[in-house]
């Protein structure tokens, strides 16, 4: 039996998916291979659906980003940037 390999998406590529789910056009194992995506991880991405929409309007992070984690010490990492 092989191991998947990891991979994390983005929040844009979430945020489409989500879009998807409440369109209701293709059903969720539908969606899942139309992405080749596990069907474990849409749950996941369903659950965190708050998270990623205030992740979206916050502004903090890119469409891009993989992690919507914060460091704990932002002084600390604008004083590394600057």
């Amino acid at each position: 039996m092989s191991k998947r390999k990891h991979s994390a998406y983005t929040i844009d590529f979430k945020l489409q998916i989500l879009s998807e789910v409440e369109e209701k056009k293709l059903t969720k194992t539908e969606i899942c291979k139309k992405h080749s995506i596990p069907n474990s991880t849409l749950p996941t991405i369903l659950k965190d659906r708050e998270k990623l929409q205030k992740a979206r309007d916050d502004s903090k992070f890119r469409p891009a980003t993989k992690k919507t984690k914060l460091c704990s010490h932002e002084g600390l990492e604008d004083a590394v940037f600057a």
